[in-house]
């Protein structure tokens, strides 16, 4: 199983929107990231959900740019983005539940995801 998925977006505020599909850390996954966006020239500002490693927290969501394919780490920060965000993860692990099953979110959050409601 991945480490991690892209979403497709239809916003202009983020240029990739990232679901972390791990408990690990993001810093787990940054490699792979760069590895596959090496070839990316362009500064692009990404959004992380790092639902399975925080769960539903503040901390949930963080925002960086990357610079020809390397992430700029004085860029990160933790953000609230609009709710358009948490849907769209909810969507998408709705329709690859094998991702919360294999997770450790708490049986509230699992219940939420299978019903389609926003987290």
């Amino acid at each position: 199983m991945s480490e991690y998925a892209f979403i497709d977006i239809d916003e202009k505020d983020y240029d990739r929107y990232v679901l972390c599909l791990s408990y690990d850390s993001l810093y787990s996954v940054i490699n792979e990231l760069e590895e596959n966006l090496k070839n990316d020239t362009d500064s692009k500002r990404f959004l992380f959900d790092q639902l399975f490693l925080t769960g539903n927290t503040s901390n949930r969501f963080l925002s960086c740019v990357f610079n020809n394919g390397k992430i700029d780490y004085n860029s990160a920060r933790i953000v609230d983005p609009p709710d358009y965000y948490r849907q769209e993860t909810v969507e998408w692990l709705h329709d690859n539940y094998e991702y919360v099953n294999n997770s450790i979110l708490s049986e509230e959050l699992r219940f939420k995801i299978k019903n389609n409601i926003i987290i």
